[in-house]
């Protein structure tokens, strides 16, 4: 931001004043001030002026430059990932599109922050297609957009996108998960159903639901992770992990997740039926 040019023309004066050589130059004494010895229409105190004045035109060219240089990068279509993700969360439910004549680019007229009912979105480049994952949310959770909304969201990204581009754009509840683990706990802390003895709450079964929650939306599922939050609950001494399984979104069986990690079709988990797949056990 530009400085006005009294700001520019003191911080001369006191580097002035401040300079040893032109002070004994002048004869001035050590307390002196500019003020008090240059008059206003004194030469040093024109020529500073003037330079002064110079130096915040150049300032207030520098600005107004580099604010045409980022309207300029604004209205240009830089199609990464990061800009589908942009504009997935901009979709805004029952408004039309309209075309800026300036940048040549589809958008809303007004931004209505109560009509964007797209609350998750995850894009993935995958070389021949641009995979866009969405979600609205339920009781603060993902969940799948109705077929109508996700209809028009259709349409509404492909309207503002790159030409050429080929998008693969789905919707759907979150993947469900069986975890199984044996679980080692401090008798004092937990009864063998999980609970705590003070207060009846399962700070397992809640360790894991604060675990998937927390998975970034589109992110992966990862074992070793699942394990470190069962061993973070209060009560638990160890963690001895068993099966995992996965079942997506449409389908009616499960399948064992091979390996550490397990990418959901949908972007997000959930846990099913912790009660009966951990299993609480007090060492000898």
């Amino acid at each position: 931001m530009a400085r006005t040019t009294a700001e520019i023309k003191k911080q001369m004066t006191d580097a002035f004043m401040a300079d040893e050589t032109l002070r004994e130059k002048y004869g001035l004494e050590q307390d002196a001030t500019w003020n008090d010895s240059f008059s206003s229409v004194s030469f040093e105190n024109i020529l500073l002026f003037i330079v002064a004045a110079c130096c915040h035109v150049l300032e207030l060219l520098m600005d107004q430059y580099l604010k045409d240089v980022n309207d300029k990068i604004a209205s240009a279509v830089v199609a990464s990932v990061p800009w589908y993700y942009k504009k997935a969360l901009e979709f805004q439910w029952g408004d039309p599109l309209v075309l800026n004549e300036t940048t040549l680019q589809y958008e809303y007229e007004k931004t209505d922050e109560s009509k964007q009912v797209v609350k998750y979105a995850a894009v993935r480049d995958k070389g021949t297609c641009v995979q866009i994952l969405v979600s609205g949310e339920s009781n603060g959770a993902p969940a799948a957009l109705s077929n109508d909304v996700l209809t028009v969201f259709k349409q509404y990204m492909n309207r503002v996108k790159v030409a050429g581009v080929v998008l693969n754009i789905n919707s759907r509840n979150s993947d469900h998960l069986q975890l199984f683990a044996t679980i080692t706990i401090d008798p004092l802390v937990l009864n063998t159903q999980g609970e705590l003895h003070n207060d009846g709450t399962k700070p397992v079964e809640s360790a894991i639901a604060d675990y998937l929650k927390n998975i970034v939306y589109g992110g992966t599922f990862n074992k070793t992770r699942l394990v470190d939050a069962i061993q973070n609950a209060e009560g638990v001494l160890d963690v001895e992990l068993g099966e995992c399984m996965y079942m997506a979104d449409g389908e009616e069986s499960y399948t064992t997740i091979s390996g550490n990690n397990y990418v959901g079709v949908s972007g997000s988990y959930v846990a099913d039926e912790l009660a009966n797949t951990l299993v609480y056990v007090v060492q000898n």
